[in-house]
This record gives structure tokens, sequence and C-alpha cells, in this order.
């Protein structure tokens, strides 16, 4: 790899000379900050980022670690994060599940980190935020003059779900799980179980599962055995409820007569069913965008706060309903 040695060398100049040319420097004339350039460019020469870093303490760069990069919600936050970024001439990396690219936090080679992935450990947030790196965190609350959240506000999104349903006249409520180490799922779980039991009076079958189709099949199967009527059904995300769906449909059970569904996320994939599913919504991509607002106020050293991303209802006619606009 050519370095500015490498082109002094050839310039028959100093290195400081290269250094002064490179980065527009008025201490030499432009005659040979041009034929030092033109040398450069010759020679295939690309700055080290690394370099860069050490002079600046900026790279310009944000980094972005998700869980996984399938399915639309993803798409649509990561390019919530990238619009804002783009219009303060940020760019990003993003990075999925790995401690390689995880270390680029804290070998600065990115300027600020943003976290959804309950993958990446909580103590090694929490190591590289006492280093003094800045990170917004989606996927779980934490305290840190280094560290904001920006966060989905499940437990009113759950509120919501459970309140739909009762307007249905249901008698028995199920709830399908994700992952325990989920914290999503977690908060959608308490604050749902509450609504029931301090709204209704009735009581709540919880059926842990793991935010998979294959999940909600699995699931539809335990409801079934259970042989309870006038069900209920909050999925805490999508991908369980058209689980729930194939799974009931292969007992010849039909949603929003037999059995009433609501689902947490607004998944594009909801609307194909037969009844279209009944969601809890909220803006993936104004999602992203609070966070990339954030972290950018946290590495211009600017005051900011945690932030909340509201939930409504999209009601469908999987709770038996019409679907309205």
């Amino acid at each position: 790899m050519v370095g500015i040695k490498d082109i002094a060398h050839r310039a028959s100049v100093s290195v400081s000379t290269v250094s002064y040319a490179l980065n527009g420097s008025p201490k030499i004339t432009d005659k040979t900050r041009n034929r030092i350039l033109a040398i450069a460019k010759e020679m295939n020469y690309t700055p080290s980022l690394a370099g860069r870093t050490l002079k600046k303490q900026k790279t310009g760069i944000v980094g972005v670690y998700v869980r996984n990069f399938g399915g639309d919600f993803y798409s649509q936050m990561i390019d919530g994060v990238a619009s804002v970024l783009q219009d303060h001439h940020y760019e990003m990396i993003v990075g999925s599940g790995g401690i390689r690219s995880q270390e680029l936090i804290s070998q600065k080679i990115v300027d600020g980190a943003i976290i959804l992935d309950v993958g990446f450990p909580t103590d090694t947030i929490e190591k590289y935020a006492n280093a003094g790196c800045q990170v917004v965190v989606l996927d779980r609350e934490m305290k840190h003059q280094n560290i904001r959240c920006v966060l989905l506000d499940n437990a009113e999104g759950a509120r919501q779900a459970i309140s739909a349903l009762n307007e249905r006249g249901v008698e028995h409520y199920i709830l399908v799980t994700g992952p325990m180490n989920s914290h999503d799922s977690l908060l959608r779980m308490q604050a749902a179980i509450a609504q029931v039991e301090g709204v209704t009076g009735h009581s709540v079958l919880v059926i842990p599962s793991d935010f998979t189709i294959d999940g909600g099949v699995k699931a539809a199967e335990k409801i079934i055995q259970s042989k309870l009527h006038q069900l209920g059904v909050f999925a805490l995300n999508d991908e369980l409820a058209i689980g729930l769906y194939q799974g009931f449909a292969a007992h010849n059970l039909s949603v929003g007569s037999d059995i009433k569904i609501i689902g947490f996320d607004n998944d594009m994939l909801g609307t194909y069913l037969k009844p279209q599913l009944t969601t809890i919504d909220y803006s993936k991509h104004s999602w992203g965008e609070r966070a990339a607002e954030t972290i950018l106020k946290m590495i211009k050293g600017e005051d900011s706060d945690n932030i909340l991303i509201r939930t409504r209802v999209i009601h469908r006619a999987s709770l038996g309903e019409e679907m309205t606009k």
C-alpha cells in the first residue's frame, strides 16, 4: 500500500510537504501541491482512515448495528437513519452480530453507534460508553451519560392491542410472545397482562414463542388444545400472527369469527392475509430518523433526550370488524 513516504520519495520532497499538499495547506505553492497530487493519483494513493481519525478525531461515520437485515422492518428503519445522516454529510456502516464490527466503536472508526441488536452485550455497550463512545440504543433501557434510548412505546402499544380485543367481546385472552431475552417482547407481555387483568378482569394464557412464523404455527396447535372459546389472541409481532393464520387454517378455524387476532409491527404481509390483519403500527422510518438525530446531537456535544416512538391501532378484519381506512 502506497504511503506518503513513497510519494515524498517520488516527488523528491519532504514528508511534511506531501502532508501539506494532501491536506490543502497554504504553506506550499499551488504548483507544488498540484504536482504532488498528480503523483499521488498516479501511484493510486488512498488516505488512511485510521490516520485521519487520529488527526481530526472524527471520521464522519456512524455505526448501525442490527440483528439481521431481513424484512420490511429493517429496510425502513435503516433508510430513516441514512436519510438524516446524509443530510448532515455523515455516512454509516451497518453491522450484524459480529465482534469485529463492534470493535469499530472502541477503535474510533465510527463517531457513534446506533444499536438494535439483542445479541450485542449490554456490558460491552457500557464498556464503550465508559471509554467515551457515544451510543444510542433502540432495544433496551440503559442509563449512562454517553447513552441515549430511542425506544418504541411497547407498553402503550400492548394496551392498545388489548383494548381493541376487549371491544370485540373477547372472553379468553392469549398472548403469544417473542424470545425471553427480547426487551420488546417482555414489555409488551407485561403491559398486556396488566391491561387484561386490570381492565377486563379476565385471566391470560401466555404461550412463549420466538417471533417467527413457525413459532406462530406451533402456538396455534397449543391454542387449539386449550379448547377455549371466544378467544382473542395478541401475537406480539406480525410474523407470529401469520403463523397463527396458517395453524388455524389447517384445522378449518376462521380468523375473525372463530378466533380474533391482533399483531404488532404492521408488516406489509399482514395486508395480504385473509382476512387482513389488525395490528399495532408505528413509523419505522421515523424511528430511524429520531435515532440518527439523537446520535448526531451526542457527537456534537449538544443536549439530547431519551425518546419514545408512538404507536396506534390499524383496524382491519382479523378482529371480526370491517376494515377501516
